[in-house]
């Protein structure tokens, strides 16, 4: 028993480090998407990438060794659906995180402003932001939705999934092509007040 609560405590606190992390950076970055990236942003940046690489390690390591212990306590502790779900989205996190680190963040840090990227590169990045942020957030659900266990069928928790990637992935590009003409016109739109009010509330570290 102690064991599995070291472990559960381990995996709740690489989540929420890395939940809270990705928040702070997220809302750092919308402040300043219409400038290149400074000093203080690339180290943002930079311990970003350590900090995710950390905590998506020990989230591996820590759930898996959960999963074998709840396996080896009941065998029908792998019969629950919600469970298989997790590990999908925690493997849909990890190759997003490939592609951050090889293509994303090295684009981010160039020499543009993300608004002044191609419209294509703004939209891969802004799809791989969606898809980091969601993923996190509905893992961090899972594992707290107690009355999904043996409940809901994969199927229902995929769509679930699948529904929020849909919908943050049509506001994010809508917000982001709203900045982005703002900043060619050289107007101050109702997308760049809210993008501005949405920062603004975040940290300002």
């Amino acid at each position: 028993m102690l064991i599995k609560n070291l472990l559960v405590f381990i995996h709740l606190i690489a989540m929420a480090v890395a939940v809270g992390r990705m928040l702070e950076f997220d809302l750092r970055f919308l402040r300043a998407a219409h400038l290149p990236l400074n000093g203080s942003m690339r180290r943002a940046l930079r311990a970003t990438q350590r900090t995710m690489t950390v905590t998506l390690a020990l989230l591996w390591a820590t759930g898996l060794a959960l999963v074998a212990l709840a396996a080896w306590q009941d065998p029908n502790a792998l019969h629950n659906e919600k469970l298989w779900m997790k590990l999908v989205t925690v493997a849909c996190l990890t190759v997003n995180g490939v592609v951050l680190h090889r293509f994303a963040f090295p684009l981010l840090a160039g020499g543009l402003p993300f608004l002044a990227l191609p419209s294509r590169q703004r939209l891969g990045l802004t799809l791989c932001a969606v898809m980091s942020s969601v993923s996190w957030l509905y893992a961090s659900f899972l594992g707290i939705a107690r009355s999904w266990n043996h409940s809901a069928s994969f199927g229902q928790v995929l769509a679930v999934y699948l529904a929020l990637l849909a919908l943050a992935a049509l506001a994010a590009t809508a917000l982001v092509a709203m900045l982005a003409a703002s900043r060619r016109d050289g107007t101050d739109d109702g997308a760049t007040r809210f993008a501005d009010t949405v920062a603004q509330a975040g940290p300002n570290t």
